[in-house]
């Protein structure tokens, strides 16, 4: 029985996170047009150009993950939609401060593209967002 629960709870675990990928490229998308269009078309240092599309792209990937990944909890989460928001983009600021400082580094110092530094940066950051999200940010009070 209790092998039975492990199991279950590491198939939802696993098909959250899947589903945390999925909502997650949503945000790379978001997160590049953004950049491009501040950095490329405003001409925006990327110092200023990649923290605003960070920013947007939390808050897209806030409203997926709260209304898709963790759906099945909905009845009895623990926070209000506001104190959810603020939840993950504190959460997700340690995620965008790793994006941000691998953009900046591998730019800077490896002469790398800075769309694909971004990329690098993002999927740097993804680990953390993910394991806050489900341990803090949606947590449910069972």
């Amino acid at each position: 029985m209790l092998k039975t629960i492990i199991l279950l709870k590491n198939k939802k675990f696993l098909v959250r996170f899947l589903k945390f990928g999925l909502i997650g490229a949503s945000g790379i998308v978001v997160n590049s047009v953004v950049l491009w269009l501040a950095h490329k078309e405003l001409s925006l240092p990327l110092t200023i150009a990649s923290p605003m599309a960070i920013v947007v792209a939390i808050f897209n990937n806030f409203s997926w993950n709260d209304r898709f990944t963790w759906s099945e909890n909905r009845n009895n989460r623990k926070y209000t939609y506001l104190q959810r928001l603020w939840k993950y983009y504190v959460s997700a600021s340690l995620g965008g401060l790793i994006n941000y400082l691998v953009l900046l580094g591998v730019t800077a110092f490896l002469g790398i593209d800075y769309l694909i530094g971004n990329l690098m940066g993002i999927l740097a950051g993804m680990v953390s967002n993910f394991l806050l999200s489900e341990l803090w940010v949606f947590r449910s009070d069972s």
